[in-house]
């Protein structure tokens, strides 16, 4: 962005596809490393974290946002439900290099593959309440239920086709062909969705949660299939997460993050030690069955990174607002402060994230390390 030696317009195909089609294939990744059987036991308090958590964390960033800004409450609560979401992709080799309780690890994973879907479909649904110039929710809320509804279905059954296709089973005819079968139903499934207005993006996360644990379904796969299908699934997604930070930083109004710098710091300062201990605090309390102890929420709480989703979702508002005039001011906000909260995150919180668990002693093995 600096040098100006790359020129990817937020608009261009190419842009689209990788906001698109490569966010889903991340997402699909996200599923694929959820265990049911871990999360089964706090599925509670991750239901509480992935919709009204979701919610809550959008609507305590609107407040500096509208303050600050001086954006009407609407578009303030979009640049919230933008940064509401975070990102499976950082947390997942985060975690495996920790060695963190397997409870608390899966369930933050969970949480960040659940609610990438839930705060893309908050944030595109209060995009159109803010390009429609209504300022009013109306039947926004009975599209955001259905999104959520029909792409949960969609997942349900991609991912079972997948999950077939790629067993032992003799209808697995393309067991021995993981980048096949994935690359074309996760885009059929795509295309399918936003056609008839389901969430794509909650589609390929329901997908991949089917058929990581597709043993629970009674399906199996060969020991050197299951694994030539995670290594392409990991590598598909790591190329999409590099991609979308190439083109987030070549379209970074640096003298736009400049000039509102103080207000970002303020956001960021209630982001991360307010929104997130408050939401936390109120989704996890009332899930008695969970047995959330004070160490695991005080990890939990300052365990949360944003990352590719968000900036996705934000790079696909500001390509909309050529389009759509309502949208520029809260989508250069929303850029400005992912932008920001991608750094803030990953300085701040992955940097201790190791520290904090040892201390909290949330670690099973003593040997792995991360950076400190």
């Amino acid at each position: 962005s600096a040098l100006g030696l790359i020129d990817v317009p937020l608009a261009s195909t190419g842009a689209q596809l990788v906001f698109s089609f490569g966010v889903s294939l991340i997402l699909f990744h996200g599923g694929v490393g959820v265990s049911l059987r871990v999360i089964s036991r706090t599925a509670i308090g991750l239901g509480l974290l992935v919709l009204p958590g979701v919610l809550l964390s959008a609507a305590v960033v609107a407040v500096p946002v509208l303050l600050l800004f001086g954006l009407d409450p609407v578009p303030a609560l979009l640049v919230g439900a933008v940064l509401a979401s975070t990102d499976p992709a950082i947390v997942i080799p985060l975690f495996d290099r920790l060695g963190l309780r397997p409870k608390v690890a899966q369930t933050v994973i969970a949480e960040s593959a659940f609610n990438d879907p839930t705060g893309t479909v908050l944030a595109l649904t209060l995009a159109g309440v803010v390009a429609s110039g209504s300022g009013t929710f109306g039947g926004s809320l009975g599209e955001f239920a259905t999104e959520l509804s029909l792409g949960a279905v969609l997942g349900i059954v991609g991912g079972g086709l997948i999950a077939l296709l790629l067993s032992t089973h003799r209808f697995g005819v393309w067991s021995e062909s993981p980048a096949a079968t994935v690359l074309m139903l996760v885009a059929l499934e795509y295309f399918i969705n936003d056609e008839i207005g389901g969430s794509a993006y909650l589609a390929a996360f329901v997908a991949g949660l089917i058929v990581g644990n597709m043993d629970v379904l009674g399906l199996g796969q060969h020991d050197h299939h299951a694994h030539a299908f995670e290594t392409y699934v990991a590598q598909t997604a790591e190329i999409a997460v590099l991609a979308v930070f190439v083109i987030l930083g070549v379209n970074l109004p640096l003298g736009d993050l400049w000039d509102n710098l103080w207000q970002g710091l303020v956001v960021m300062a209630v982001f991360i030690l307010i929104a997130r201990p408050v939401t936390v605090v109120a989704c996890l309390v009332p899930d008695r069955r969970g047995r959330w102890s004070r160490e695991e929420m005080a990890f939990l709480a300052w365990c949360r990174y944003t990352g590719v989703v968000p900036a996705a979702i934000a790079s696909v508002l500001v390509a909309r607002a050529q389009a759509e005039p309502a949208l520029a001011e809260p989508a250069r906000i929303a850029f400005i402060l992912v932008a920001m909260a991608v750094c803030a995150t990953l300085l701040a919180q992955a940097t201790t994230a190791g520290w904090l668990a040892r201390r909290l002693d949330l670690v099973e093995r003593d040997e792995v390390r991360i950076l400190e």
